[in-house]
């Protein structure tokens, strides 16, 4: 009787890493789909010199070739160091139409640099924020936390889109 009941502590104990260890690489293969998605769209705004219509659909069909499924709520400006009006958001990205209505696939973001013009170019410097989200279907865990994110921003650019 002791060995069994030494087999059975053992068995959960190999039982709860491995759950673990498939936790930990759930995650980080969505963190990391959701970080390429981010940055593919970061070069996109960056190759187009700014956001415009003909780029969203560009960047809708890539995200539906990725089989990129997770959503969550953007919000109106983005507060960095205590400025609300910073980031307004530009777009709120939908590829998919069973979305809830309040929430997006990707948040796009845009603030406008200080100067506002370039007296030579003559055109206005902004920089974009994307927000990618990412999620795993654990059923406990996603009533917790729905969705992560994940933000990265593009480098100051003359936006020609938007001159």
């Amino acid at each position: 009787m002791r060995d069994a009941q030494g087999s059975a502590w053992i068995f959960s104990i190999c039982l709860t890493f491995i759950i673990l260890f498939t936790c930990y690489l759930a995650i980080s293969i969505n963190y990391a789909r959701a970080f390429r998605i981010k940055n593919h769209i970061i070069d996109k705004i960056e190759e187009n010199e700014g956001y415009t219509e003909g780029l969203q659909q560009s960047i809708d069909e890539y995200l539906l070739a990725q089989g990129y499924d997770a959503y969550g709520v953007c919000d109106p400006y983005v507060s960095v160091e205590g400025k609300d009006e910073d980031w307004a958001l530009e777009q709120c990205l939908k590829d998919d139409p069973e979305i809830p209505p309040n929430q997006c696939s990707v948040c796009l973001y845009r603030k406008v640099a200080k100067n506002q013009k370039d007296p030579v170019i003559r055109a206005p410097r902004s920089y974009y924020r994307v927000v990618t989200f990412f999620h795993f279907d654990l059923p406990v865990v996603k009533s917790f936390f729905p969705s992560f994110q994940v933000v990265g921003e593009s480098r100051y650019i003359y936006d020609f889109a938007n001159s």
